[in-house]
């Protein structure tokens, strides 16, 4: 070997040698692996890329037969090819192999392999070239893991995922299996017929959806997501609401293609449109609540009314429903409102709107009618609530209501017009209960002037400027004072005297009743028990309690504290209550817990209230106060004053006191000394005054005895 050309050389023979150096460069020099096999399968010629692929030397190749650094599961197939090769079937083939490394492990290649013939065209050898695609391959499985793993979550997750082509081609490139429980056709039956899933949205939102879509191929941005809710109708002929959010994709080609997801929110719909409902309705009697019967009553006042006609509001409002409530419970007091509820709205019409406004309170709202046909309503009204009674609990009671009517007139506002038949519903209950009143100007003025009897009374009651007088009640034969009744009195600078019947029901509306009953116990309670020591007596005093007193879960305790701090007994104090009260059962449980410690309870105004006399026996009360109108009538004839010997002989029955109210003639007190009736207080007695004119026995009683033939003279109140 040399530089130096020697004679016998054959001409030529530099150029080969030139040439098989290249070509042996060029072999070592190739980026892929390249290898010479021979017909016994040992591979005879390596490149040194084929050497770092696999790691074998030269030396090892051409010992082995290459199905040993052959992967088992590719020998098959590569066998078979080599047979076609050798006989001479194909001239060339191409696999993907995995060759097994020295190191360990296997590469995967692209392996192509052609034959090499002689001169006279018999096969010669095998020559192979490998390509390393292992990186590709790896490549490979972690798409196909991805593409299952994005199949399997596509396919599971509750929603409908699609690709769709919008004309000229219309169709479904992929529906998830999901559309058959959404939408009630399988994934293939959408795929064969693209006019399918369109043709399930409702009718009346098709054309909305597809003016979407038109718009969001016509914009042709990329990735611009629109999302729509609409419904669909299933075969089987249920409904569903779906949300549609898709944006439009374009492929390699540029084909505009809509990605999107069908998700079922069907439950989503329901929930609102329940929470819709239940913001404008009553929960418990699903009529219209207060909130929608506002704004029917706007669209009412804006729309047109026929002459002679207007709108009109009515406000009802149960009678003694707290009665109910506190007797028997919220529960009890619930069936009521119900049945009351139903009564209403069926006295409305078609058009009306019947709405429960909050408690006991409803509202019905009429159109185009006039005041007398509203008037007409309202005694239909009446006459459905009382006529029947109603049942609830195993109990029926008798549910009355009290009417407002109001009427819209020019320039009329729905708080106007709310407000009138409000203060006409109140007037209707001040009125005596159970009957309708109309609006007029004036009740306005009178709530006005209530607005500022409240302020005043305030103002009063924080300045401690209601005062107290003070009537006794006599023994009707000896006239010994056996006891003292407290009375409020209240003069203000500017309204005047305010009696009791005005200011007290402004306390109780206004709160304000808790304080003052407080101070008038504390004051009566201080001033009777000084008489008492001044005048060497034992008689009680007597207040009179409202029943939200006795609701206040501290009462008791308040009044015992009171009664030790002035130093008086228990029994030296008489709360007066109302018939009414008593059928309250909270009210039954505070009066009971004070006559446990010795307090007495009297009933005020017998027999103008709800007591009967099955109900009177289980009362917690010790004493009867006989209201005046059973009074005031005796000397007039022989059955009033039987009537008023019977009224006797029953409390005699349930042991309870009598004391008779409103004594202001000699004739009365005559007849009263004939009865059983041993006690009595009126202006014939001593009219209410200051607690140090009362003398320990009255005057007016004895001296009656010296002019009994005087039966017709009335004492000055």
């Amino acid at each position: 070997m040399g530089d130096t050309k020697h004679d016998g050389d054959v001409p030529g023979d530099d150029s080969m040698a030139a040439r098989l150096a290249r070509l042996e460069t060029i072999l070592e020099l190739a980026p892929v692996g390249i290898g010479l096999v021979d017909f016994d399968g040992r591979t005879t010629m390596t490149n040194s890329t084929l050497h770092r692929m696999l790691g074998y030397s030269p030396e090892e190749f051409a010992a082995m037969s290459w199905t040993e650094f052959t992967h088992p599961d590719d020998i098959a197939q590569n066998v078979v090819f080599s047979r076609q090769l050798a006989a001479g079937e194909i001239d060339h083939f191409t696999m993907e192999k995995r060759f097994l490394r020295k190191q360990g492990g296997y590469l995967w290649t692209a392996l192509t392999v052609s034959l090499v013939r002689d001169a006279d065209g018999k096969p010669q050898y095998e020559i192979g070239m490998t390509l390393d695609i292992t990186d590709r391959k790896r490549l490979e499985s972690d798409l196909r893991a991805a593409e299952e793993q994005f199949r399997l979550l596509v396919e599971r997750v509750p929603a409908v995922v699609y690709v769709y082509e919008p004309p000229p081609v219309q169709k479904w490139r992929y529906v998830s299996p999901q559309a058959e429980r959404m939408l009630g056709f399988t994934h293939q039956e959408l795929m064969v017929d693209p006019g399918l899933w369109l043709s399930q949205i409702d009718p009346s939102q098709r054309d909305e959806v597809f003016a979407g879509r038109r718009r969001m191929f016509l914009a042709g941005d990329d990735g611009d997501p629109h999302s729509v809710t609409y419904r669909v109708h299933r075969p089987d002929g249920t409904m569903a609401w779906v949300r549609d959010d898709a944006m439009v994709l374009h492929d390699q080609d540029g084909t505009p293609t809509l990605h999107g997801v069908l998700v079922d929110v069907t439950q989503e719909k329901d929930l609102e449109e329940r929470l819709a409902y239940q913001a404008f309705h009553d929960p418990l009697t699903d009529l219209p609540n207060r909130r929608l019967f506002r704004d029917r009553v706007d669209h009412a006042l804006a729309a047109p009314i026929r002459p002679g006609a207007t709108t009109v509001v009515i406000f009802i409002d149960l009678d003694n429903f707290k009665v109910v409530n506190d007797s028997f419970g919220h529960a009890s007091g619930d069936e009521v409102i119900v049945a009351a509820a139903r009564r209403i709205a069926a006295c409305a019409r078609a058009g009306d709107t019947a709405a429960r406004l909050g408690g006991d309170e409803f509202g019905l709202l009429l159109e185009n009618v006039t005041v007398e046909q509203a008037a007409a309503f309202a005694d239909r009204i009446l006459l459905a609530l009382y006529d029947t009674p109603v049942e609830f609990s195993g109990r029926t009671v008798n549910v009355g209501a009290s009417v407002g009517i109001a009427t819209g007139g020019p320039g009329e506002t729905t708080e106007t017009l709310l407000r009138n038949a409000d203060l006409a519903m109140y007037q209707a209950k001040m009125r005596g209960r159970g009957r309708y009143a109309v609006y007029e100007p004036s009740m306005h003025q009178g709530a006005v002037a209530q607005f500022r009897l409240a302020e005043a009374l305030q103002t009063a009651v924080t300045d401690l400027a209601i005062t107290l007088a003070y009537q006794p009640i006599a023994d009707l034969h000896t006239g010994t004072v056996i006891g003292i009744e407290a009375l409020s009195r209240w003069s203000d600078s500017e309204l005047g005297d305010v009696p009791p019947c005005d200011f007290i029901p402004v306390a109780e509306r206004t709160g304000l009743i808790g304080e003052l009953g407080a101070q008038v116990l504390v004051a009566a309670c201080a001033d009777v028990a000084r008489w008492r020591t001044e005048n060497d007596s034992d008689a009680f005093v007597s207040v009179n309690v409202s029943p939200l007193q006795l609701d206040d879960d501290e009462f008791l305790g308040f009044v015992m504290r009171t009664l030790r701090e002035q130093k008086l007994e228990p029994t030296s104090l008489v709360l007066e209550v109302t018939e009414g009260v008593l059928l309250q059962e909270r009210g039954h449980e505070t009066l009971r817990g004070l006559r446990a410690h010795g307090v007495r309870v009297a009933i005020d105004d017998f027999g103008t209230g709800y007591s009967s006399l099955s109900y009177l026996r289980e009362l917690p009360v010790d004493m009867v106060k006989i209201d005046q109108a059973f009074v005031s009538p005796l000397g007039s004839g022989v059955a009033d004053l039987a009537f008023l010997q019977a009224i006797m002989q029953l409390a005699e029955t349930m042991q309870l006191v009598t004391i008779a109210e409103g004594v202001e003639t000699a004739t009365e007190l005559a007849a009263l000394q004939s009865t059983s009736c041993s006690y009595g207080q009126g202006y014939l007695l001593a009219p209410p005054g200051p607690i140090g004119g009362i003398p320990a026995v009255m005057p007016a009683i004895r001296c009656d005895h010296r002019h009994e033939h005087d039966t017709s003279t009335t004492v000055d109140s």
